[in-house]
């Protein structure tokens, strides 16, 4: 009963649930256009900073929840923006590991109910798991090609910015886990 009534009354929880829950459907129009990002992103960011000049007297497993959140938009919001900067649009690998993202973004309200809550850990750190082995294998890929260094190069650090993106969002679902 206590996570639910954090839900509802702690403005943190709420950017934060919004901010991992909202990237999800819209993956998929952004791996057409990385180019509007700055605009997709735009709400979540300002949504993040609104509830981080909230209520001061709020958790501080929410404070750490909301930072995590907060490097978590700003680094998908990277990625899509070098894509666009590129001028390039996702790879096979880039658009598997947003794929899992997508998924493990749909477990995120869960993490605050009890019956769900070790279940929807799991199944998003297995969601992570099977990205970032999508991604260890392109980037190695990427790395031992001869041809096509300079795409390879942007591919790789692609890559590598996804990974990290994991890594926010699995910061921001074990901060949740733990409330």
């Amino acid at each position: 009963m206590r996570k639910f009534w954090l839900r509802l009354t702690d403005a943190r929880l709420k950017a934060v649930l919004r901010a991992l829950r909202d990237p999800g459907p819209g993956l998929g129009d952004l791996f057409e256009s990385p180019a509007a990002a700055a605009a997709f992103f735009k709400p979540l960011r300002a949504g993040l900073r609104r509830a981080a000049a909230a209520a001061p007297g709020t958790p501080p497993a929410s404070s750490q929840a909301l930072a995590a959140a907060e490097d978590f938009v700003e680094r998908l919001e990277r990625v899509f923006s070098d894509l666009a900067l590129h001028g390039t649009l996702p790879d096979a690998p880039v658009k598997e590991a947003l794929l899992y993202l997508q998924r493990a973004c749909g477990e995120a309200p869960a993490l605050l109910f009890p019956g769900d809550r070790a279940g929807a850990f799991a199944r998003i750190r297995g969601f992570s798991a099977g990205a970032r082995k999508v991604l260890a294998l392109a980037r190695a890929a990427a790395e031992a090609a001869p041809s096509g260094f300079p795409q390879n190069l942007k591919f790789s650090s692609i890559y590598s910015g996804l990974d990290a993106v994991l890594d926010a969002y699995e910061r921001c679902a074990e901060a949740l886990f733990r409330i």
